[in-house]
């Protein structure tokens, strides 16, 4: 049997793996020829420990370490409350609509059920106990009087993306992305668009489900699957313990958006679960209770009345205890005060505090000395993440050569990176296509080079204009002469010229919106989203291209933020990453660091 994933290590009841269901799946892991997904919550409230699938028979087992002494004293109630629990599991699953065939078993290793006129039939379909369990060690085939009959792949696929729909993912198209190859992706059609759902891997499921109380950090780079992992957690809490409250906040509403629209196609209309950005969050609050909102003020300097509001908010909600669960993504967005807040409305006890974030993405030198805001807190757990879930092979290895590179040349200015800035990650897609460097001689050439790009990308590799993203540090630049370059302005006249259709960027497009054409952006709008093809070019925009003994602390940080935002632009990309530009290395240290990083 493959299980997807027995290697759980959770403080909550409902997901830590039991006693019995250890010895299970140590005894029958090299016996039974089927496919075991642990910790469903199938239906709001109901927790299932193993759904196990063979010859497209479906299982579903509760493990449970009552011994005989608890038995004996509560066996009515036990055997009145697991009825009542499949019964509603039935009613439940008959909501789904689909013709699809299941059972669900008791496994009681260590005691023995008695005869009971009342649950008679109960006991007998649903309940193994300590002597139904020695004969399922004699002979594990006897497993197969409780399975219910086989189903079509097509519905176990849907009922299986129905009751677990945390352990998948959606992407827009993806034929050539696979996480787990035991489980075929699922393609479907929602509102018109096609979208496809993957199966995690046995190494997100683990991570998903061992939960700990209190805060934990998720640090890793971009692609590496914090996001999605967050996301996992917020729905699997949010159906574990529907009367309680969960909160996933963002710092800018293009993720928030993401996660919106992610959640809403997996289907789960989950009302005791809030996302919102935390602009938005402040100011939802600040309306609940009734705080006075000056908009003339808010539009002539946003971020100082914001902060009045903030406090505002802050007093009134002095003790009060509201989540069970908060989820803060892109963290490194966030300030210490901010931070504090979220945590302050948790519950006092028992309660979930996940935070996700990624140094590097730090492109507003929020970061001060590197360190991070949220290090203010003491985590319960720390994980850290080196899978790459986005990107090939060949543009991996290209990112992590940028990542050393980097960290050779600054290490020549006195500049101490906490181990936590840089991190690498290991692919666990295809090889892939090379990345490359086009040098060219001036914009106009470098205009004919993007056209070029994009036309081969469509009429040789098959890809769509909306699988395509041009991206720039910023929408114009001052030069020293005073001269502006409005480098959109003559980009858009391009596309324009050669009938290739385009949109901009902004806080409503996200990774799953129907794209009308090949995207055009800066660097702050395009944050949050991938892309099968990336041309990143204008890196001469720029401010700040070499470093030497003479700078300060502060030009230090600004050439540090610029190669964040090329990092930023680099793991934009899932398939093809090309970059286009003028400068050479006598001009700009940059490019070398880039031009070392090539294969």
């Amino acid at each position: 049997m493959r299980i997807y994933s027995t290697n759980i290590i959770s403080e909550l009841d409902s997901l830590r793996i039991k006693d019995s269901e250890k010895a299970f799946y140590k005894h029958f892991k090299k016996k039974l020829k089927g496919i075991g997904i642990t910790k469903i919550v199938p239906v709001k409230g109901i927790n299932i420990d193993l759904m196990y699938i063979e010859r497209n028979n479906i299982l579903f087992i509760k493990f449970m370490d009552t011994n005989e002494d608890i038995y004996s004293i509560l066996e009515e109630e036990l055997l009145e409350v697991m009825e009542e629990e499949y019964n509603s599991l039935v009613s439940e699953i008959k909501l789904f609509n689909l013709d699809i065939k299941y059972n669900l078993i008791y496994i009681m290793p260590y005691v023995d059920v008695n005869n009971n006129e009342e649950f008679d039939n109960f006991i007998k379909n649903h309940i193994i106990d300590r002597n139904g369990y020695k004969q399922l060690i004699q002979n594990p085939d006897t497993i197969n009087k409780y399975l219910k009959g086989e189903n079509e792949d097509v519905l176990l696929n849907l009922f299986r993306f129905y009751i677990c729909p945390e352990y998948h993912v959606i992407k827009k198209e993806e034929n050539n992305r696979l996480i787990n190859k035991d489980f075929k992706r699922i393609s479907f059609f929602k509102e018109d668009y096609k979208y496809t759902a993957l199966f995690l891997s046995s190494f997100q499921l683990k991570k998903i489900n061992s939960i700990k109380y209190g805060n934990t950090l998720f640090l890793g780079p971009a692609g590496s699957g914090k996001t999605t992992l967050l996301t996992s957690r917020a729905i699997k809490l949010s159906r574990l313990y529907p009367k309680d409250k969960f909160l996933f906040i963002t710092f800018n509403k293009q993720l928030m958006n993401d996660i919106k629209n992610q959640i809403d196609i997996l289907g789960k209309n989950l009302k005791n679960l809030e996302i919102y950005n935390f602009h938005g969050f402040i100011f939802k609050l600040a309306k609940q209770f009734d705080l006075v909102i000056d908009y003339t003020k808010l539009k002539e300097n946003f971020s100082k009345y914001f902060e009045n509001v903030f406090l505002q908010v802050k007093n009134v909600l002095k003790n009060t205890n509201i989540y069970k669960g908060i989820f803060i993504d892109e963290c490194e967005n966030f300030n210490k005060e901010e931070i504090k807040f979220l945590e302050s409305i948790l519950y006092k006890s028992k309660n979930i505090f996940n935070i996700s974030a990624d140094k590097r993405k730090d492109i507003k030198n929020n970061l001060k000395s590197f360190i991070g805001p949220w290090e203010i807190l003491d985590f319960n757990d720390i994980i850290k993440f080196n899978h790459n879930y986005r990107q090939t092979q060949k543009m991996t290895l290209f990112i992590n050569n940028f990542t050393q590179n980097t960290l050779e040349y600054i290490k020549n200015f006195d500049v101490n990176f906490p181990k936590d800035y840089y991190l690498k990650t290991k692919s666990f897609r295809k090889e892939g296509e090379k990345v490359e460097i086009i040098t060219v001689s001036d914009i106009e050439e470098k205009i004919k080079s993007i056209i070029w790009e994009i036309e081969y990308l469509v009429k040789q590799k098959g890809l769509k204009y909306s699988d395509i993203v041009i991206i720039y540090p910023y929408n114009k630049r001052k030069l020293k002469n005073g001269n502006m370059i409005y480098f959109q302005y003559i980009l858009r006249k391009a596309l324009e010229d050669r009938n290739i259709p385009y949109i901009y960027s902004n806080d409503e497009l996200i990774n799953l919106s129907n794209k009308m054409g090949v995207t055009i952006s800066n660097i702050y709008s395009i944050n949050n989203l991938e892309y099968r093809a990336v041309i990143f070019c204008q890196i001469e925009m720029l401010y700040s291209h070499n470093l030497n003994e003479k700078n300060t602390n502060y030009e230090i940080g600004n050439f540090i933020k610029n190669l964040n935002i090329i990092y930023i632009a680099l793991t934009r990309a899932i398939d093809y990453l090309i970059i286009i530009t003028t400068f050479k290395e006598e001009n700009s240290d940059i490019i070398k660091i880039l031009n070392n990083s090539l294969e």
